[in-house]
């Protein structure tokens, strides 16, 4: 199979009515939300401002960090809780070496498939049921979450919320679990009505491609569920909430696109290497790139390409230089990660989805030049 897994539409209408459909998605997520995970939220921005433990947030964000824990949970849960004996502080380390130590990226890699398929998602095809969400298990699921080098950020926001949850009595605890599987629970319902038709590939990719990325480094990134591409999905436009008003403070901008929309392919592309990319030279007028790149000298902004797994710590702002703000595009599975990436090292961002998948290394057999929607970028822009 050599077709995309997702697609926000054949043509810019097609696009266009993708990015209504989730912000008027997200409006019902809200509404939705305003019950007993509402009253959640509230009480975990007191707990965080009583122990002083961050700056408030909006409430956009901390709803997203519950609805990742409870898809994250319903997906993982059991390869994470059963895999009891693995180097989980070593993988970990693993995901930040191959950011900062470009040169030995690919043995890196090398070594974190073996890992993954050996130790975090040993072969097998018997269907197991969700773990418990005890605090115990949450612990050990978070350290398993980290080893991944995916779910990093996640990890580190569910920490917090596992502090929060300590100080509640075991009943609490089982009504508040309670409470976000049936959220969870909604959400894949009316996330299949409202985005399936965006994902329909998505399970005969994984069905034809069952043994494709076993021993590989991007295994779990290439094997999302349906569910988790709506999560992301979702999550994109609740991250661009949450995070536009910080983003509209910053004079100086920045695009971040994935080299997967260059027009050539590395090695033949012309772009020159900086501290935070690539910049591009515009060797061919007619690459998604360039035409971007000709867009930002009008409109004052920057662009720059962003390899796979680039270290993002760059982009944070220096000691007595004003924050800049970035747009960052990429696929559907990695998009909400970065954008959380980015908020750990103060970096204002919003994001933009690639339109599909599209690269050789990670998705397709012949890779494709990506894209993402002008108009959609523009709005993030202004």
């Amino acid at each position: 199979m050599d077709s995309s897994t997702y697609s926000l539409g054949e043509n810019s209408s097609g696009v266009n009515e993708y990015y209504r459909s989730v912000s008027v998605f997200c409006d019902e997520i809200i509404e939705q939300s305003k019950g007993e995970l509402g009253l959640l939220v509230k009480e975990f921005k007191a707990f965080l401002s009583l122990y002083n433990l961050e700056k408030p947030r909006e409430d956009e964000e901390y709803l997203l960090e519950l609805l990742s824990f409870g898809v994250l949970w319903r997906v993982y849960s059991s390869a994470a809780v059963s895999t009891r004996i693995a180097p989980f502080i070593t993988m970990a380390y693993f995901a930040e070496w191959r950011k900062k130590h470009r040169r030995y990226k690919s043995a890196i890699d090398f070594a974190r498939g073996i890992f993954i398929t050996l130790f975090l998602l040993p072969w097998s095809d018997k269907k197991r049921k969700q773990a418990e969400p005890t605090l115990e298990n949450i612990d050990h699921a978070c350290k398993w979450f980290e080893a991944t080098g995916e779910f990093r950020e996640q990890a580190l926001r569910f920490v917090l919320w596992r502090a929060f949850w300590g100080m509640k009595e075991d009943n609490e605890l089982k009504e508040l679990f309670r409470s976000i599987r049936a959220f969870t629970s909604w959400f894949e319902s009316r996330a299949n009505e409202v985005l399936g038709s965006y994902t329909k590939n998505v399970e005969s990719f994984l069905t034809d491609t069952k043994n494709r990325y076993l021993w590989r480094e991007d295994r779990i990134s290439c094997t999302r569920t349906r569910l988790e591409y709506h999560l992301n999905m979702a999550g994109a436009e609740l991250m661009n909430r949450a995070f536009k008003r910080e983003f509209e403070k910053t004079e100086r901008k920045a695009v971040l696109l994935p080299g997967c929309m260059r027009l050539l392919p590395e090695g033949e592309c012309e772009a020159e290497r900086v501290k935070e990319g690539l910049i591009c030279k515009g060797c061919k007028p007619e690459c998604n790139v360039n035409r971007i790149r000709e867009m930002g000298k009008k409109q004052n902004y920057e662009t720059y390409i962003i390899p796979h797994a680039s270290d993002l710590s760059l982009w944070s702002p220096k000691e007595g230089e004003p924050a800049r703000g970035v747009v960052a595009s990429a696929c559907v599975t990695t998009l909400v990660e970065g954008g959380w990436e980015l908020k750990r090292y103060n970096v204002p961002a919003q994001c933009v989805l690639l339109n599909s998948s599209g690269c050789k290394k990670h998705w397709r057999q012949e890779g494709i030049p990506t894209k993402i929607d002008i108009r959609e970028l523009k709005s993030r822009l202004n």
